[in-house]
């Protein structure tokens, strides 16, 4: 059975960045040997990892164990970045936007942005789930609001909708 993966502190990479830059000579393979007498059980691979990401390590606080932007890119970054223009377009325009609305819009943008070349050398499927959309609204700070519309209200309806709240208190 593999061995599990062990997460590293970010300080620990950068004691091993900074022995490579000073005893090391800026070789990264020499630094295996070096910390393995230390009682670290690392490859080389991720010292020469390290040593290429040592800008993004050495820039991050030593308490973390991975550096800030590593995870997967969106798939439909311009896509995406299209509908969140015409999500804060509408909002201006104060329409509704709903969940159901952003998926539907996804869907057509999509599409359009794929010609048809592409979509036969390259087929990418997919499906904008409702979990698709919690995770778009989420990366972009969205919330679906509830209208507030007590401005439209008359005098007499305002008061009424207030004294019956202060019965049900």
């Amino acid at each position: 059975m593999p061995a599990k993966r062990k997460s590293i502190e970010i300080s620990s990479k950068q004691q091993a960045i900074e022995w490579i830059a000073t005893e090391g000579g800026g070789v990264p393979s020499r630094v295996e040997a070096h910390f393995r007498k230390r009682g670290w059980r690392i490859t080389a691979s991720c010292f020469r990892q390290w040593w290429r990401d040592r800008e993004k390590i050495l820039a991050e606080h030593g308490a973390r164990r991975r550096i800030v932007g590593g995870g997967r890119r969106p798939l439909l970054g311009v896509v995406e970045d299209a509908l969140i223009d015409l999500v804060y377009e509408k909002r201006i325009r104060k329409e509704k936007v709903s969940r159901s609305w952003i998926a539907s819009t996804a869907i057509q943008l999509f599409q359009a942005s794929r010609m048809e070349e592409e979509q036969e050398e390259d087929p990418i499927r997919f499906i904008v789930s409702d979990s698709w959309v919690r995770n778009f609204m989420a990366r972009n700070n969205l919330t679906l609001r509830k209208r507030t519309n007590l401005t439209t209200l008359t005098n007499d309806a305002l008061v009424d909708h207030v004294v019956a709240f202060m019965k049900f208190l």
